[in-house]
């Protein structure tokens, strides 16, 4: 099923690596521990790496070699911090909704959500912002490049997939599902079952009460760091496959998935993080995006 995949550029390489050694430092190793465990990524690295290989499918393989190496969750304490604050920022941001009616609201909800993918420690050289600037974020927020009308139409009485990311922007995700309800939609929303990076875990949404909005929650089968269709379970697979609309979060989805003919019931809303996919996707960098996943080789792409 799947096409041809978001292609290894020359800066992902010292992207995966420092992202790498940034973990180690949360774990607080030794010195001379991180250097050996640092040595032998960079050698499993080059010894995978390929032209052709799906970037985030490298990502994934490198951070399991590290959690064999290490033991250990580098985002613990980010997620437990994240876990203890979700009610609070759940709350302030249906506050914000409030006299807000149709697409006014929707839009809101959706903006919400793309500030929320700004909380990600997965790519080097961006430091997330801090909790206490979201309200300054909502303020000055620009979609450059924006098909939430064609969202909006799109989910009206559909059989929604909705695919997590990072687990600091669920409660920003708990409040645009809970808008997306209110259009008369059935939602499945897909958590990893491990650890990859600060990704949302089902452990991580049962315990944020997202199955208490959703129809179904359900786990993905895998830690990767996307849907990787020959690693995902059946039944993860299955939903995929019989919904009208899937929505994916994050750049990870869209390095995966907008090579695959899912991408054409699939829209991606995500901030582009990072040069490289923000070339791909024809926007500034550092940008939010809402994309209609069947325009992608009509109009963003830059190869």
């Amino acid at each position: 099923m799947e096409g041809d995949t978001l292609k290894l550029k020359p800066d992902c390489i010292p992207c995966i690596l420092d992202v790498r050694r940034r973990e180690l430092e949360l774990l607080e190793l030794e010195e001379h521990e991180a250097l050996k465990v640092m040595m032998e990524l960079t050698k499993l690295l080059s010894s995978i790496a390929d032209p052709n290989i799906n970037v985030t499918k490298l990502a994934s393989t490198i951070y399991r070699r590290l959690k064999e190496l290490t033991f250990e969750d580098p985002y613990f304490y980010i997620r437990e911090k994240a876990l203890d604050k979700c009610a609070e920022i759940e709350n302030f941001c249906y506050s914000l909704l409030e006299g807000l009616e149709g697409y006014k609201r929707f839009s809101m909800a959706v903006k919400l959500s793309l500030i929320g993918n700004s909380f990600d420690y997965g790519v080097s050289g961006f430091e997330p912002p801090s909790l206490e600037s979201i309200t300054d974020l909502i303020a000055g927020i620009e979609i450059e490049k924006d098909d939430t009308p064609q969202l909006y139409e799109a989910l009206k009485a559909s059989y929604v997939v909705y695919l997590l990311d990072n687990i600091e922007e669920l409660p920003f995700d708990m409040a645009l599902l809970n808008e997306i309800k209110r259009l008369n939609c059935r939602v499945t929303a897909i958590a990893k079952s491990g650890y990859f990076q600060n990704d949302t875990t089902i452990h991580d949404a049962k315990q944020a009460g997202l199955h208490k909005i959703v129809d179904k929650l359900i786990e993905s089968g895998t830690d990767g760091s996307s849907v990787f269709l020959d690693e995902i379970s059946n039944e993860a697979r299955r939903e995929l496959m019989i919904s009208n609309v899937i929505i994916a979060k994050g750049m990870a989805h869209y390095e995966y998935l907008s090579e695959t003919p899912l991408r054409n019931k699939t829209f991606f809303l995500l901030r582009a993080k990072c040069k490289v996919v923000a070339q791909e996707l024809g926007v500034s960098p550092r940008s939010y995006v809402v994309l209609k996943g069947s325009k992608i080789n009509s109009e963003s792409k830059c190869n």
